[in-house]
């Protein structure tokens, strides 16, 4: 038999397909060419400038549906940079000393591929200041490859007009929304210190001042060269309005003796801080702050991601170092003016620092009479001790006289904590007794089988879930209370009101519905008894708290891509081209770097949560717990239950759960190396701005936390914003869902046929406590 003859044919390669996919995995948005192509201006710009040219900077866009340009008028390139950085991927002409000393934004070198995101053609002219070369050269998405010459260089002769305009002709189905893109250029480049025109609009010039609104003041103090803490020093000006909220600036900072060039406006409760490097904007970030401090930030040592969508982990952490010890700065600040009282920040700082002395410009109620400041309260009694009374028994605070006036606590906890303690630690007081008290126990051979079950049942959760050991009884209580707690019992004692509806209920449930039952006991102990006993849970102390750390300290999921990974993606491309893998692989390594970071979410992944968890809602109405409470809370455990949803949802006839109607799961990497934080109680705070919204999870002991960033396809929002939430997690047996805000609903949940695209990273949050 002769063999048959075998045939070779020529592996042929979609360079452009290629290059589309690398682009599409590095910058999230369609409109990332406007935003690389003006940071290159605006870098050239800046060379030309430091080089000590005098010249007026300017940056010209014009934008179409169809075709984008770009002038400026910096230092241009030559020859060699266009052959060797500006068409190859991965190499910049901007790392040196000299363009790091200019300010320049960007040192990746992959600026030419985000035009191939939706640009079909792109030409670039150009004048070089240094070699005084004028060159026009183009390249065809379509004819794109690494075998033929595909690259068209033309010399011109030199205008002695140095700078560079690119022209970027727009693919069919990728047509420019030219408002939106007006607007996506103005949030990054409005405080440039040089006009940038848009359609003959100066979209620049703004003072970055006016991004962080100012108020009536009541006062207002600044200082220089002075220590804020942890080796950070530098000047500030410190506003504060007659409602005590704050506004703070901060500039010629040192972190360790070392200037750092820039400075930051902060205002309270902003949430988000959009950051700027030479004025050009970067990202959004936010640091975990007490005061939810949120406003801007200018520093050189920011460093942007590949992708601009971003800053690197060490950026975020030199900007937490910094404004890390604001909280503490600004509290002592305040501690010394009556607008303290009225700031509810400052309280909850005092509250959870114990810095009872910075106290004695808060007011405290009297009875008769209005209210006084602490520190006056003090100096009373000196002379005769005071009536203090934590309860709202009217007989007992009529009892209050103007010879020796009452004071009544306040009912908010972390204000009555600070009355009481700098009341007890500073003044001579006689406190009057309103604590609740068992009126009776029912003995256990009285117990219905529904009350034996039940009250083991909660035994073994509250010792399985929390660690704390209880003895659970039922009984009579004073003040209409549902609980009570003695806890300087061993084991602690936990005595239920024996007629309380919510018992009733659940006990109505072990009798007739008792696959519901395991599920109702378990949101009971969340709402009623854990507040109750969340000091006594061991993980709530640092010495739990750093146990427990241990168990999840695991590598973080990666969002977009820092430096490493765009030297990763650079390395795929470069083993492409010198034939060590084939194109396949390479896609493969590619979509491999993609999926440890992306989430997609069609209509099929989303769902009503009455399907998926039918009890939740229905447990809420029946065994309600403090509503807004913003302190740490465990999250709502159905740990039987499984679901292929990513998004759960609530519909505008149904009860909202805790006000939320939309829940996102988290990764599945998340859920695998993170999870187990979300069983501890804990606190959370959500900002928003850009494309971006950032949750913050905060460790009920307040040591530490998780940062978990997710990044959109398109704006979040109209406007930036944020802070603390009421938590409601809810962990199930393979998803973890995290709560969305209503107004932010639109950018999770997908309208038929759509997908939404979303890019995440997490990572361990250490919070600074004294």
């Amino acid at each position: 038999m002769n063999a048959q003859a075998i045939d070779k044919i020529v592996f042929e390669v979609d360079i452009s397909k290629m290059i589309e996919l690398l682009a599409a995995q590095i910058y999230p948005s369609p409109l990332a060419l406007l935003r690389e192509n003006i940071q290159n201006s605006f870098d050239a710009i800046l060379q030309r400038l430091h080089a000590g040219d005098i010249f007026e900077p300017l940056i010209d866009v014009t934008i179409t549906p169809q075709e984008i340009t770009i002038t400026d008028n910096g230092k241009g390139m030559s020859v060699a940079e266009l052959r060797n950085n500006f068409w190859k991927a991965g190499s910049s002409s901007k790392n040196t000393p000299e363009a790091q000393a200019a300010g320049v934004v960007g040192t990746f070198g992959i600026g030419a591929m985000a035009n191939f995101g939706i640009a079909s053609s792109l030409s670039v002219e150009t004048e070089s200041i240094q070699t005084r070369e004028r060159t026009v050269c183009s390249a065809e998405k379509a004819k794109l490859s690494v075998t033929e010459e595909c690259i068209t260089f033309q010399s011109l002769e030199p205008a002695g007009q140095f700078g560079t305009t690119i022209r970027a002709s727009i693919a069919r189905g990728s047509e420019v929304d030219v408002h939106g893109a007006t607007e996506y250029i103005r949030e990054f480049v409005k405080y440039l210190r040089f006009p940038v025109r848009v359609n003959g609009v100066i979209v620049s010039l703004s003072d970055m001042s006016s991004a962080v609104p100012s108020f009536a003041q009541a006062w207002k103090s600044s200082g220089g060269g002075i220590s804020f803490g942890h080796g950070v020093t530098g000047d500030f000006e410190l506003e504060v309005a007659g409602t005590g909220e704050t506004r703070i600036a901060l500039s010629n900072v040192t972190v360790d003796s070392v200037p750092v060039e820039g400075r930051v406006i902060l205002r309270e409760n902003a949430g988000s801080i959009m950051t700027y490097r030479n004025a050009f904007g970067l990202a959004t970030a936010a640091v975990a702050s007490r005061y939810n401090f949120g406003g801007v930030a200018d520093f050189l040592f920011f460093k942007p991601t590949a992708g601009r969508e971003a800053l690197t982990t060490g950026s975020v952490a030199m900007l937490q170092r910094i404004l890390g010890p604001l909280d503490e700065f600004v509290s002592l600040e305040l501690a010394k003016r009556p607008e303290a009282n009225q700031n509810a920040n400052f309280i909850a700082w005092v509250h959870a620092h114990r810095r009872y002395e910075l106290c004695g410009f808060m007011r405290a109620r009297i009875e008769p009479g209005d209210s006084e400041t602490l520190d006056n309260l003090k100096k009373r009694s000196l002379i005769k001790p005071l009536l203090v009374y934590a309860g709202n028994d009217q007989s007992i605070i009529n009892l209050g006289s103007d010879e020796q006036p009452m004071v009544i606590l306040a009912r908010q906890t972390a204000r009555r904590d600070c009355e009481y303690q700098y009341l007890t630690q500073f003044c001579s007081i006689e406190e009057i007794s309103n604590e609740p008290k068992v009126l009776s126990v029912v003995p256990e051979s009285e117990y219905s089988l529904s009350e034996s079950a039940l009250a083991f049942r909660l035994s073994t959760i509250v010792s399985s879930d929390y660690f704390v050991s209880t003895d659970i009884r039922f009984g009579e209580l004073s003040h209409g209370l549902p609980v009570l707690v003695q806890d300087k019992l061993k084991p602690v004692q936990i005595v239920l009101q024996r007629s309380s509806p919510s018992l009733q209920m659940m006990k109505r449930v072990y009798e007739k519905e008792y696959g519901a039952f395991e599920h109702m006991v378990k949101d009971f102990v969340r709402n009623i008894i854990f507040p109750k006993i969340s000091s006594l849970v061991p993980s709530a102390t640092r010495q739990g708290a750093e146990a427990f750390l241990n168990t999840i300290q695991r590598n973080r999921e990666v969002f977009e891509y820092e430096y490493d990974d765009v030297e990763s993606l650079t390395k795929v491309w470069n083993d492409y081209i010198d034939g060590k893998i084939t194109q396949p692989q390479a896609a493969a390594r590619v979509n491999a770097m993609a999926k440890r970071s992306r989430q997609v979410i069609d209509a099929a992944a989303a769902g009503p949560i009455a399907e998926v968890v039918p009890d939740v809602i229905e447990n809420e109405q029946v065994i309600p717990g403090e509503r807004g409470n913003l302190d740490a809370q465990p999250p709502i455990e159905r740990l039987d239950i499984e679901t292929p949803r990513k998004l759960l949802t609530i519909g505008a006839r149904e009860p909202a759960l805790r006000g939320y109607r939309c829940f996102l799961a988290l990764t599945e990497r998340i859920r695998d190396e993170r999870g187990d934080f979300f069983l501890q109680p804990h606190r959370t705070s959500i900002v928003w701005g850009g494309q971006k919204a950032l949750f913050i999870f905060e460790h009920h002991s307040g040591d530490f936390g998780l940062y978990y960033e997710i990044q959109t396809m398109l704006p979040v929002s109209t406007v930036s914003g944020g802070g603390a939430v009421e938590t409601c997690t809810i962990v199930m047996k393979n998803r973890i869902f995290i709560p969305i805000p209503t107004h932010l609903e639109s950018s999770f949940v997908p309208e038929s046929g759509e997908k939404k695209r979303l890019d995440v990273r997490c990572e361990l949050l250490y919070i600074d406590r004294k």
